[in-house]
């Protein structure tokens, strides 16, 4: 719980000093910790987060009792390396919170309460805390923060603006109000904010690589590689951009340049993951495409439709399976879906835990589809639509996709007139998506029209 939360209490923090609360903002000794503790805040606020590793490292090199560094520096270190995390961890845990900044003794004693399991107290802190200091920038991205994370898109929009106001230096507000506004489908506000997002920071990569995201969900394929090569230009390893451009040129149909942009991204050194990561979705996109199903099926042990969750291999996989009438298979993987959104939705109502109900009411939908139960089909894939939104481009488009099936589920029950109102909604996200249905004959999966 304690690792999770420096994951949280970290993000996008500022480097500018402000004086709330007043007096100095960190407490160390040594005032090179301090340059390299603000440098780290500074690459956290642009995203990159190789930069503020190192950069929290050598602050703690200096001040090795530097006890928000030690705390903020959690998020960064390898998951097996158990024995600095608990190294830093007990600097966190043995801290005389007295000698600390109102600011610093929050964080700390929040992190406790996590630690040792007691949830109600860490409300009551951050209640406290707002009275006193209702304007602390760091506090307000917290607050905003969370409520994005668990979908209350009202309130993250207005604590993102307030924090844009009292602290315009702190950019990543622009970057949240833009994914908040397209989270709610509201695609020329998202524009405005990314583009005053890239104006501020126009030597970011981030700025570019969020403008990209939003034109890959509305079907701007070429604006969206072009603005994603250009985070490239400014950052060659910012991992986000080369997977984004692997989805747009997937979503395109340019499966030779998606591979290519992997090749790029390993050899640019990115993690074996991620690489893996795109690998998966570059590959699993051309053979839908081609409608490879069993040669998808052929691939169900393989590394990306057992070890990435919820991810486009898997559901890919229990597409093929519901394709080719292989109930058993694709029963199995609704299972597995099933128990892992279990296990989410004991965390609370997180976005995680809304994407997965949505997949989960996806692929009942896409199953029951194909075995022309098309009442339970349409009931599963609106209650997918409800879940999935346009908060990122992954699932953004995936949200597009599950309305064209619906779409085609209609026009196989004769609901015409409702099935052409949701195609001009669709239309009105990602025309290109709607233009290529047309052309398919309005087969999205291949129903036959009754």
């Amino acid at each position: 719980m304690w690792l999770a939360l420096a994951a949280v209490v970290v993000i996008a923090a500022g480097v500018t000093l402000v004086a709330l609360p007043k007096g100095q903002e960190w407490t160390t000794s040594s005032p090179e910790a301090l340059a390299e503790l603000e440098a780290a805040m500074d690459a956290q606020m642009k995203l990159y987060a190789e930069d503020a590793k190192n950069s929290f490292n050598r602050a703690l090199e200096l001040d090795p009792d530097f006890v928000i560094a030690n705390l903020f520096s959690l998020r960064y270190l390898p998951h097996d390396d158990h024995e600095t995390r608990e190294a830093r961890w007990a600097k966190v845990e043995e801290a005389n919170t007295a000698l600390l900044t109102p600011r610093e003794r929050f964080f700390v004693e929040r992190s406790r309460a996590y630690h040792e399991k007691r949830p109600e107290d860490v409300i009551v802190m951050l209640d406290e805390y707002v009275a006193r200091y209702p304007n602390d920038p760091y506090i307000l991205n917290l607050r905003a923060e969370q409520a994005w994370e668990f979908g209350r898109l009202e309130e993250a929009e207005r604590l993102f603006q307030r924090l844009a106001e009292i602290s315009p230096n702190w950019v990543i507000a622009y970057n949240m109000l833009g994914y908040i506004n397209m989270g709610r489908g509201r695609f020329e506000e998202a524009e405005e904010y990314f583009k005053s997002y890239r104006f501020i920071a126009p030597d970011q990569a981030n700025p570019y690589d969020s403008l990209g995201e939003l034109f890959i969900t509305v079907g701007r394929y070429d604006e969206a590689e072009e603005t994603l090569e250009r985070a490239l230009e400014i950052r060659p390893d910012f991992w986000a951009s080369y997977a984004h451009l692997v989805l747009a040129m997937g979503l395109s149909g340019d499966h030779d340049g998606a591979r290519g942009i992997v090749e790029r991204a390993k050899e640019a050194g990115a993690p074996e993951g991620q690489v893996t990561g795109m690998d998966c979705r570059q590959r699993y996109m051309a053979m839908r495409s081609a409608e490879q199903w069993q040669e998808i099926l052929d691939h169900a042990e393989s590394e990306c439709a057992t070890e990435w969750r919820v991810g486009f291999a898997v559901l890919t996989t229990h597409f093929a399976a519901s394709r080719l009438g292989d109930w058993e298979s694709a029963l199995a993987l609704e299972v597995e879906t099933g128990n892992l959104l279990g296990e989410v939705e004991q965390d609370g109502g997180s976005k995680e835990a809304m994407t997965l109900r949505g997949a989960f009411a996806h692929m009942q939908g896409v199953r029951l589809a194909f075995q022309g139960e098309y009442g339970d089909a349409e009931e599963k894939l609106r209650a997918a639509d409800k879940e999935l939104t346009y908060g990122e481009a992954s699932t953004g488009t995936y949200k597009l996709f599950n309305r064209m099936i619906l779409a085609e589920l209609l026009l196989a029950d004769g609901k015409d007139a409702e099935a052409h109102g949701l195609l001009a909604k669709v239309r009105g996200v990602n025309p290109v998506m709607v233009a290529d249905f047309e052309d398919s004959g309005l087969k999205a999966i291949g129903l036959d029209r009754g």
